[in-house]
């Protein structure tokens, strides 16, 4: 699968540098965007695109973010060379940022309709810190397209692992989405007994729907069904997705990593996960053993969109929005209704602004 990653805005730009950084993508397969170079990587090498026309930024304004791509749209800076030799295009952007959660959900239907590509959308969920962050993001999931493959990262999942720390939470948080495309493009796919080729990976990861890649790596040989088992609830209680409660996927797909020691301990049958995710209409299975460390991933794909969680975020926009005063500051209409006493003005001895009478107007005075 043959994949070009872009990241959008100030949280997509920094997911696209880790994946650089970490050598799963060449520079010449990504490519940052922004409405300012501010934001950009200063080390990144790649592909950059500045969305804004006079390099300004949107300060969290979606509505800025819409018009700049609209205008770079029509400019011609989205009309990528050599975009037709990449089969997949996997958008990451935060969705409570101005840049990212505007233009996003455009430049996506772009790539889909005009470049007729696959098209992912990594979407970085934040912290619900402010009324806009939460409006932003309930805005971005209104807009999403359709005939898209969306995933969701909750930076705020990996608080607790980061101390608290919110910066090193978002860097937890872009490492999660390398391993998850490492997953569901099946860069570390091997030959073996059971496999999932390349028609299937592509049928299984460019379902349109909600999707969610869980991966697990085990720190010892499995020894009984119970253990696997126990593994994979493990990976769906822990699941760094925010949760679709209707899910009814439509394709999963299941990694198995796994040495001649953990074979037996295998539970074919997966119970848990269609239990959680719904019984797919197909099921893909990698079997292989690449003698490094064993672990165990499954993507599922084709869901339903996490509903309930977006309308969860937008209740707690709601009731953050009532708190915000939005009272008019009435400061000034009331002070010009105050007036002073007239007669006071008699108390005023500097009149230094004041002209003084003319000279001939003196003179007159005296004319008989």
């Amino acid at each position: 699968m043959k994949t070009l990653l872009v990241g959008v805005g100030a949280a997509g730009n920094k997911a696209v540098y880790e994946a650089v950084n970490c050598q799963l993508f060449k520079d010449q397969d990504t490519i940052i965007i922004n409405s300012t170079s501010k934001d950009f990587p200063k080390d990144y090498k790649g592909n950059k695109i500045i969305l804004s026309p006079n390099d300004t930024g949107c300060g969290k304004e979606r509505s800025a973010a819409k018009e700049y791509v609209k205008l770079a749209i029509k400019a011609g800076k989205l009309n990528i060379e050599n975009i037709s030799n990449y089969d997949t295009i996997i958008i990451c952007t935060s969705v409570e940022g101005g840049t990212g959660s505007g233009s996003t959900p455009i430049i996506a239907q772009y790539f889909k309709q005009v470049a007729n590509k696959n098209v992912h959308v990594v979407a970085f969920t934040g912290f619900e810190e402010d009324v806009r962050g939460l409006a932003n993001t309930v805005e971005f999931f209104q807009e999403l397209d359709k005939d898209i493959v969306v995933q969701t990262i909750s930076n705020a999942s990996f608080l607790e692992k980061a101390n608290n720390n919110k910066f090193k939470a978002e860097e937890l948080a872009d490492k999660e989405m390398c391993t998850r495309i490492r997953v569901f493009t099946g860069m570390d796919f091997i030959e073996s007994e059971q496999n999932i080729d390349d028609t299937d990976i592509n049928k299984v990861s460019n379902t349109t729907g909600y999707m969610t890649v869980e991966y697990k790596q085990l720190r010892k040989p499995l020894e009984e069904q119970e253990d696997f088992n126990k593994v994979i609830k493990n990976m769906i209680y822990n699941s760094h997705s925010i949760k679709s409660n209707n899910p009814g996927a439509i394709r999963t797909g299941v990694i198995l990593n796994i040495s001649p020691e953990s074979v037996d301990a295998i539970d074919y049958s997966f119970t848990d996960i269609y239990e959680t995710y719904g019984k797919p209409y197909e099921n893909f299975l990698q079997k292989q053993w690449d003698g490094k460390k064993e672990y165990i991933a499954f993507i599922i794909s084709g869901m339903n969109m996490p509903l309930d969680e977006v309308k969860g975020i937008y209740e707690r926009y709601k009731e953050a929005s009532e708190k915000v005063n939005k009272e008019v500051d009435k400061f000034n209409k009331e002070m010009n209704s105050l007036s002073l006493n007239e007669e006071d003005e008699m108390f005023n001895m500097l009149k230094s602004q004041e002209k003084g009478m003319s000279t001939t107007d003196f003179l007159s005075q005296f004319d008989d």
